[in-house]
């Protein structure tokens, strides 16, 4: 019987000679494939687009010295009448950092921290909250209270008892 540590190796050199067999053998037989073609779609030239009328261009030249933009100041002042409609709801303050929460005229919320931007909340005294803008804008808003709704509408169980006033009982 063939030991197994001679089995191995000679089974590695009869592979190794096969395969230099078949190398050099089959190496001269061997044709690439032909080139196909791909199916590709026909492309579709893309369509024209409006031309600007020359009545825009003489409206607006390019080169004119008395060119400006229009909608810059548009959106300043945008940002500051959103600012100013919206209702200052509340104020959270934690050490050095503060967030207010405004609501928007169309009844969505608007957080503004002291690190936001383009507006961030500057001071707080308890009523009155001012804003700064990156461009050094200022606006002060009141802190206002609920809605009308909100505080017509009875809570379930009564009304809160008043402990700053009406201490419970100890026993």
């Amino acid at each position: 019987m063939i030991k197994p540590w001679h089995l191995f190796p000679a089974l590695a050199a009869c592979a190794l000679a096969a395969s230099g067999y078949w190398w050099l053998a089959e190496k001269d037989r061997w044709t690439p494939p032909l080139p196909r073609k791909p199916d590709l779609p026909k492309v579709e030239p893309l369509q024209q687009h409006a031309r600007v009328q020359a009545r825009q261009a003489l409206e607006r030249p390019v080169f004119w010295s008395s060119r400006r933009p229009i909608a810059v100041e548009e959106k300043k002042n945008s940002m500051s009448n959103e600012l100013m409609q919206a209702r200052l709801t509340a104020v959270l303050e934690s050490g050095r950092e503060s967030v207010a929460i405004l609501q928007r005229a169309d009844g969505t919320t608007l957080k503004i921290t002291a690190q936001s931007s383009p507006w961030r909340i500057e001071t707080f005294d308890g009523r009155k909250a001012t804003f700064v803008s990156a461009d050094n804008e200022r606006v002060d808003r009141p802190l206002e209270a609920g809605t009308a709704a909100m505080s017509k509408k009875p809570l379930p169980g009564g009304p809160a008892p008043d402990l700053a006033s009406n201490p419970p009982a100890r026993q």
